[in-house]
């Protein structure tokens, strides 16, 4: 799996092929109620009228026929019943989710069309056509030449987080090769015990550790600390930065040095950002914002849909690489449980103290593809254009190693300073295996603020 955004991928000249879904009966109301980030989602796009999408590009060797195609997709629209839901909003702005079965789903190939240069027309077409309020709101296409077939499956980010797009590209490969779809809870069902559990109380203590973190931040909520080169308010059109850090052979030295301080990779990369940032005249502790993906079961780890929390945590780079990489560990592990509240309490019981000046939120997220068991093909998981106005890091790791996608406003302070924060967490890095965490180099880049 590779990381990237509209800007970073080129489809092959081939053959076009589209499908259309089509609902062919009524949709029903569902008892499952929108979920926090997704009714966030959805006034965000009644607000603005623009829809952010996520979308794969899973590139197989060979000519796939279309009929296996049509049946992969039909496959992932009959298991994750999600993928069979939209959103209709009265006159009041509430949000009703309603339903199609899957006997109510037409998937139907569109005859191929040859073209040299697919890229802008699909993603035209995907923003155009990715919507939360259609029914079948999705965008499925295909690119066929002589050696490859890469087919192209976009959603509405309300139907989907970053790790749901690996099991799609799971389940689809299972379903092109006719072999049964891995079992998955329903997003409703954990939707619905979701909206059944009690309300979150004033004395809880998760809501109490959040203050906690905002009193320690001088109630700011996290940005990154350096300078981009947009004043507050303002925004600029995204950039990102998207490299391997470690190869598969360095990320698997680098996760035994790191168990060996008693730590572990996740905090181990954030205890690098940390360090990266204060050598590049940032401060000795970095407040962040961690996305944490709720699927605890078994068979929730199948499922699709939006299943993510927000957790506050502050990575640290105070003392040797060892000690810092050990206290961000236990800081992160302290701090996962908050994600299981949602932010509504939190603005609720704070909102008053809050400090914000900027549009984005500073965060850091990792996921471990390897626990999907993707197939050996190039997947590709792009995320549609956007304004910026702060940095946000993508963390992943692959059977290739280690990666990173960094997004950042385009301007020239903004690329100047994300260069040196990420040579300065590439140099981290690497030194672990051989320092064992020893020491803490002295700031090599110092940007004055």
């Amino acid at each position: 799996m590779k990381l990237c955004s509209v800007d970073d991928i080129t489809l092959p000249s081939g053959e076009l092929i589209r499908w259309t879904l089509r609902a062919t009966g009524p949709g029903r109301p569902s008892d499952a109620t929108p979920s926090e980030n997704e009714t966030f989602h959805l006034d965000s796009v009644r607000r603005t009228g623009r829809s952010g999408w996520l979308a794969i590009a899973v590139e197989i060797p060979g000519w796939v026929q279309v009929t296996e195609i049509t049946r992969g997709i039909r496959a992932v629209l009959d298991r994750h019943e999600i993928l069979r839901t939209h959103f209709v909003t009265d006159a009041a702005e509430n949000h009703q989710r309603m339903l199609l079965g899957p006997d109510a789903v037409a998937v139907e190939a569109q005859p191929g069309v040859s073209t040299l240069a697919p890229t802008d027309q699909v993603f035209a077409e995907i923003a155009s056509g990715c919507s939360p309020f259609e029914p079948l709101g999705h965008h499925f296409a295909a690119i066929r030449t002589p050696s490859s077939t890469t087919l192209v499956c976009a959603f509405d980010h309300v139907y989907v987080d970053a790790y749901s797009l690996g099991i799609i590209a799971s389940n689809i490969f299972d379903g092109l090769g006719g072999r049964p779809i891995a079992a998955a809870d329903s997003f409703l069902d954990l939707r619905r015990t979701e909206q059944t559990a009690p309300p979150i109380g004033p004395d809880d203590p998760r809501l109490a550790a959040w203050g906690r973190f905002f009193t320690e931040n001088d109630w700011q909520v996290p940005e990154f600390p350096l300078d981009l080169g947009v004043a507050p308010g303002e925004t600029a059109p995204a950039r990102t930065d998207v490299r391997t850090l470690l190869t598969a052979a360095q990320g698997r030295a680098f996760e035994r040095a790191v168990h060996t301080l008693d730590a572990r990779t996740f905090p181990a990369l954030l205890t690098g950002l940390a360090a990266a940032v204060h050598d590049c005249g940032g401060p000795l502790e970095l407040p962040v914002v961690i996305p944490v993906h709720l699927r605890r079961s078994h068979s929730s780890r199948r499922s699709v849909g939006w299943i993510v929390g927000n957790a506050p945590m502050t990575a640290t780079s105070d003392g040797s690489a060892g000690s810092a990489m050990r206290t961000t560990t236990r800081r992160l592990g302290a701090a996962l449980p908050l994600a299981e509240i949602g932010v509504t309490p939190v603005y609720t019981t704070y909102a008053a103290q809050l400090k914000t000046t900027r549009h984005d939120v500073f965060m850091a997220s990792y996921i471990d593809y390897r626990q999907l068991k993707l197939p050996r093909v190039r997947v590709h998981h792009i995320s549609s254009g956007r304004q910026s106005d702060t940095a946000q890091w993508w963390f992943w790791r692959d059977d290739d190693g280690i990666h990173l996608r960094a997004r950042f406003p385009d301007t020239q302070i903004a690329a100047d300073t994300m260069s040196r924060v990420l040579d300065a967490l590439n140099d981290f890095l690497i030194d672990i295996p051989t320092t064992g965490g020893a020491a803490r180099r002295t700031p090599l880049h110092p940007i004055s603020r």
